[in-house]
């Protein structure tokens, strides 16, 4: 038997342990085409238990994906991504936003497989869309009051949609196949079903703007957190919305009830292992007078608090073998099967897309905060030693900021 025969003939389980040290996706596919047994018994996107990191370039059609550490550097070339942005990462996919058609896509950055959802055209408050009305093409309606009027097509494109996760890979199983948005100045959350020709509105009992700042799928459930850390529960099986609202979880003690300079937070919600759930609070710090990043805010610190079986909030300061990824993407909680990431650590990116909204003549004064912002915004924290350090200070990230793709 010859030394090829013998490669092709390795055992499946020895070559998915070899797998597990190719982090670079681009070897990974090289890999698959050594010989046809190995295509065969290796999956065709790899299952890395670690998130990657896309920004867009600067480049015509090109994304850079980064490994949690600052060594694994890729580039790759994907259709159409000029004029586009993240609005979302969830089960391996891009959400991307189309700025001049406001056409939102789900993308694999590694199989180039794209699947379509409703435009921002579908959105429960969009009444009307008038292309021919240049400046005035979209007639939106107020949520809260129900007055309506026109505006811009860029502007409701850029800033219309917050977040989109999804239930499930649109590739495996689209019977159950859920997208949930948080849309609108109310920040307000809309559903999408396999079927459906638009985006519907999940209805809560609050008749004013509900602001969330989080949603996620876990166990058959939609959860979501608004800025006052209040915790919804909405059933997604429910036809022909999903139903529920408020639940009796009261806020975590000590996270401030308003938006001050001082104390300021941002929450996200995440499943951790056997159905419990996380809220994880993030502070940030405005610099003193006098600092050169002074009109920037600083990611400060991390609270975290898992939801016990009578519905109250404890605070966790060891989450054992798991760690957090937080950012724009469907925030989660993983167990770290590589040295790639670290356990009881919380990786994070940005997600506070109101300060990338600039004018298109825009000052320069604005866009060098704006990069500042986006590398403040980007880092690891140590939850039980305290330690935040900033991730990647010597690339160059474009805006829009990065997305974790896990």
């Amino acid at each position: 038997m010859s030394n090829d025969d013998l490669w092709a003939n390795l055992h499946s389980d020895l070559l998915n342990q070899i797998v597990k040290y190719v982090h670079s996706y681009e070897d990974y596919a090289r890999l698959r085409l050594v010989c046809k047994s190995w295509s065969l018994t290796l999956a065709r996107t790899p299952e890395h238990k670690y998130p990657w990191l896309v920004s867009l370039l600067s480049a015509e059609d090109s994304i850079e994906t980064h490994g949690p550490i600052e060594e694994e550097i890729n580039q790759m070339r994907l259709p159409q991504m000029q004029d586009h942005l993240f609005r979302g990462s969830c089960c391996g996919f891009l959400v991307i936003l189309g700025l001049s058609d406001g056409a939102l896509h789900l993308l694999n950055p590694f199989t180039k497989v794209i699947y379509d959802l409703p435009p921002i055209s579908t959105l429960p408050h969009i009444v009307d869309y008038l292309p021919e009305n240049i400046g005035n093409e979209y007639m939106m309606r107020d949520m809260v009051n129900g007055s309506t009027g026109t505006v811009e097509r860029i502007l409701v494109n850029k800033t219309s949609v917050y977040k989109i996760i999804i239930s499930s890979p649109p590739d495996r199983d689209t019977h159950d196949f859920m997208a949930v948005v948080i849309y609108g100045d109310y920040r307000r959350l809309g559903f999408h079903r396999t079927g459906d020709g638009g985006w519907t509105d999940i209805p809560t009992a609050k008749a004013h703007r509900c602001e969330f700042e989080d949603v996620i799928f876990n166990e058959g459930k939609i959860h979501a957190v608004d800025w006052k850390a209040q915790l919804y529960e909405f059933d997604m099986h429910t036809k022909p919305i999903p139903l529920g609202g408020a639940t009796k979880a009261k806020p975590p003690i000590g996270i401030p009830q308003s938006r001050g300079p001082t104390d300021w937070n941002f929450k996200y919600l995440a499943g951790h292992g056997k159905g419990r759930l996380l809220m994880v609070v993030r502070h940030f710090v405005y610099p003193r007078d006098g600092d050169d990043d002074a009109d920037v805010y600083r990611t400060n610190t991390f609270s975290v608090y898992m939801l016990t079986n009578n519905e109250v909030w404890s605070r966790v300061y060891n989450l054992e073998n798991y760690a957090l990824v937080l950012g724009l993407n469907s925030s989660i909680s993983m167990p770290c099967a590589s040295s790639c990431t670290k356990p009881n650590h919380i990786y994070y990116t940005d997600n506070l897309l109101e300060h990338y909204y600039v004018s298109e003549e825009g000052h320069k004064r604005r866009r060098r905060l704006q990069l500042k912002w986006c590398w403040w915004s980007l880092g690891v924290f140590d939850l039980e030693g305290g330690g935040n350090n900033q991730l990647f200070s010597a690339a160059q990230f474009l805006l829009p900021p990065p997305v974790w793709l896990c």
